[in-house]
């Protein structure tokens, strides 16, 4: 690591929010030096030594990346006086600032941050003494911060960050328990709070460590595996990933049991949070389906729908008949079935009956206060609108999700709707879940549509198979395919593999299905042809084709794909950003990785970079395109963003395009599952082309994802009792919260 020492004598930018600043400094040597990293506004009248590399700027040239700083202990004098008199002391002037410097020396700070009272021989007042001696150590204790937390080898960015959320508590808070980071401060995870544990000391068997661990290993490896709790053996097994040896961790869990961080129920082992939030959900699902209902007369409801199918032009089954009456005669019900059932012609006909029988106009904005249609994602959400002809929302923006990232309607706001009818609900989570249906009135109906066969959530929980599975809720399964549906080789791919009764008779090519049995290094070269012939007929990149793989790393990952396929399909290379090892262009598809209510933009949401530009301080930034919503990035917000030529199997759930490619290779084989190669199929409206080897779909068709650990099927059955929880002990609660 390399140093300069200098003066600051400008700021071309700063960046209040997470300090990423741009200044120019004069070296001892008299030069002009430009320094960028992340720093605070520092004094132009003193002298600090710079640590970091040199950089170049393809626009800007040299630079120096700063990582870390510190004032130096030699100062001019009349440096010194002009700091002194300087905004970050109010009331100090010049001369005063002279007299401090002439009395006490060029060690002036150093003296009077022992001893305040020698200002006194400078002969201020007892009031400015203690007002300029505050505003002091606080100026010298955020650089003292600063400069300790990079001793402990963190960025620039991540020290910003804990000197923005702790203040001048950060050394305290980092010392007492630097545990606390992995909860409260983004980017930092298990392995680098350990690391500046040992820093300070903490010793492997230290209790605050194993409680993190454990509480860690629920949080990042149970919820990644969709559990929402583990026996005992489980937990201690994957507390020692954690901790990387084997270490006695029975009196941290009771510990963490005491302090009510866990909660243990017929040896299951639960993270407080976890618990309490299914045991509401329950409580609400039962409120809601057991709530008093005047059930409309079925023979009348018989007759509405015969009407229906008349005006339609459309005869329903009797499956979907009695999907249709099931709705509209209970308070809560589900309908489940694979692409081809029939599931959207369910919902057009019920809403149609509803209508007619309330009598309402659906042209009237006025009817979205009595209906609301709702899916997990904006594409599924889009998909519902386009299909059904009436407006459709995430099930966050029905919520009221705000730039806070609280939301409106909760268990003591409830939405005002009398029907509410959500979409793709096997992607919801145990969490949004909770908030859904707490939110939702006693006395409205609730429909609830989804695909059990398809990937659960991504986050923990597999809400909708135990809704299933509990058989509280009113529950028709679709299993015939309907004949518009039956010539798609597609929809019958999908049906043998959810049926695991995939035979090698199968893997034919055949109409809107292309299987290319091709070594592992063809198959970019097969993927980038395929996409250029689709191209040349009318296709969107954009819009209608989509790569999808179920891993990022390795050569036929999501990462490698994407920059395989930016590089064949986006030829713009006049303007760029880059971030990590990502570059964005003019033109590229792009995939929201987080929700951001304040930007109105959700994860998940598929867009286009549609400009990148400087402002007026020579920083870039990106405006993406999603549907009619222009977003601005700026650089540090980059990391919210993906490229989407390809994008992950989970990640596709809720959209659906004209054209999908999926390599099949055996890299993939440890994630290839019969749930997660369903979705991927499904996902296919027109086109699946899958390459590679394909006896790997009839490998993957015969292996079952694990069962999530889950226990709302139980509690919906009242099989089990649970615990008292203190609730109010979880406000505001951080599970690294302890000592």
């Amino acid at each position: 690591m390399e140093s300069i020492k200098g003066r600051v004598k400008n700021y071309v930018f700063h960046n209040d929010e997470n300090s990423y600043s741009i200044a120019r400094i004069i070296t001892e040597d008299r030069e002009t030096v430009t320094i960028v990293g992340y720093f605070p506004i520092v004094s132009e009248d003193m002298v600090y030594e710079f640590s970091g590399s040199w950089v170049k700027h393809q626009s800007y040239g040299d630079q120096f990346k700063v990582d870390t700083f510190k004032k130096c202990e030699d100062q001019s004098a009349s440096g010194l006086v002009s700091y002194l008199s300087s905004s970050f002391f109010h009331g100090i002037g010049p001369k005063t600032a002279e007299k401090i410097v002439e009395v006490l020396g060029l060690d002036a700070i150093k003296k009077i941050t022992e001893d305040k009272s020698l200002l006194k021989q400078v002969g201020l007042s007892a009031i400015r003494i203690e007002k300029f001696y505050q505003q002091l150590i606080e100026n010298q204790m955020h650089e003292h911060i600063l400069v300790a937390l990079y001793g402990y080898e963190l960025s620039g960015k991540l020290a910003m960050k804990l000197l923005s959320k702790y203040q001048m508590l950060t050394l305290e808070k980092l010392e007492e328990n630097p545990y606390r980071l992995i909860d409260d401060i983004e980017g930092i995870g298990f392995i680098k709070a350990d690391e500046i544990a040992s820093k300070l000391g903490f010793s492997k068997e230290d209790p605050r460590r194993l409680k993190a661990a454990i509480i860690y290993a629920m949080q990042y490896i149970a919820y990644q595996n969709g559990d929402l709790y583990l026996n005992e053996s489980q937990l201690k097994s994957y507390a020692e990933q954690v901790l990387g040896s084997d270490i006695s961790i029975s009196d941290a869990i009771d510990a963490l049991l005491e302090e009510k961080k866990l909660i243990i129920e017929d040896e299951r082992y639960y993270l407080s949070l976890s618990y309490v939030t299914e045991i509401h959900l329950a409580d609400d699902l039962l409120k809601i389906n057991f709530y008093p209902f005047n059930v409309p007369n079925p023979a009348y409801l018989e007759t509405l729908l015969d009407a229906v199918e008349i005006q339609k032009n459309i005869q329903y089954t009797s499956v979907q008949k009695k999907a249709i009456l099931t709705a509209l005669t209970h308070p809560m019900s589900i309908i489940t079935g694979g692409p081809g059932t029939g599931k959207t012609t369910i919902i057009d006909g019920l809403l149609e009956v509803y209508r007619i029988f309330y009598k309402l106009n659906y042209k009237n904005p006025i009817i979205y206060e009595k209906i609301a249609l709702m899916a997990p994602t904006g594409r599924a959400a889009k998909r519902m609108k386009e299909l059904l002809d009436m407006d459709a929302k995430t099930i966050h923006r029905h919520l009221g999700y705000n730039y806070d990232g609280e939301f409106t309607y909760d268990e003591h706001h409830q939405m005002p709707q009398d029907l509410i009818i959500i979409d793709e609900a096997s992607m919801i989570d145990i969490f949004l879940a909770k908030q859904l249906f707490s939110a939702i009135k006693p006395g409205s109906q609730v429909v609830i549509v989804g695909d059990v066969d398809q990937l659960p959530s991504v986050g923990p929980g597999q809400v909708l198979a135990d809704l299933i599975d509990s058989k509280v809720i009113p529950t028709v399964r679709l299993n015939e395919i309907h004949r518009q549906a039956k010539d798609s080789k597609i929809i019958t791919l999908a049906r043998h593999v959810n049926l695991q009764e995939l035979s090698h008779e199968d893997l034919m090519s055949d109409q809107d299905v292309y299987l290319y049995r091709a070594h592992q290094d063809k198959i970019k070269e097969v993927i980038i042809k395929q996409i250029q012939g689709a191209l040349h007929e009318g296709y969107s990149m954009i819009d209608d084709i989509q790569v999808l793989a179920p891993m990022y790393k390795g050569d036929l990952g999501i990462d490698s794909l994407n920059r395989v396929l930016q590089e064949t399909f986006n030829t713009n290379r006049n303007e760029k950003m880059t971030y990590g090892d990502k570059t964005y262009y003019v033109g590229d598809k792009v995939i929201q990785l987080v929700n951001d209510p304040e930007r109105l933009i959700m994860n998940g949401d598929i867009g286009i970079v549609k400009a990148i530009r400087t402002n007026h301080q020579d920083e870039s930034y990106m405006i993406v395109s999603f549907d009619d919503n222009d977003v601005m990035y700026d650089k540090g917000s980059l990391d919210e963003l993906n490229l989407a030529y390809a994008v992950s199997i989970h990640k596709s759930q809720g959209s659906e395009y004209k054209i999908v490619i999926m390599p099949m290779i055996k890299a993939y084989l440890h994630m290839l599952k019969k749930e997660l190669i369903y979705t991927a199929i499904t996902r296919a409206k027109k086109f699946l082309i899958i390459l590679g080897d394909m006896n790997l779909l009839i490998y993957a068709a015969n292996h079952l994802s694990e069962k999530r650990q889950t226990t709302l099927a139980l509690r919906l059955n009242n099989e089990i009792k649970q615990k008292e929880v203190d609730e109010a002990s979880l406000d505001e609660l951080s599970p690294y919260d302890f000592m």
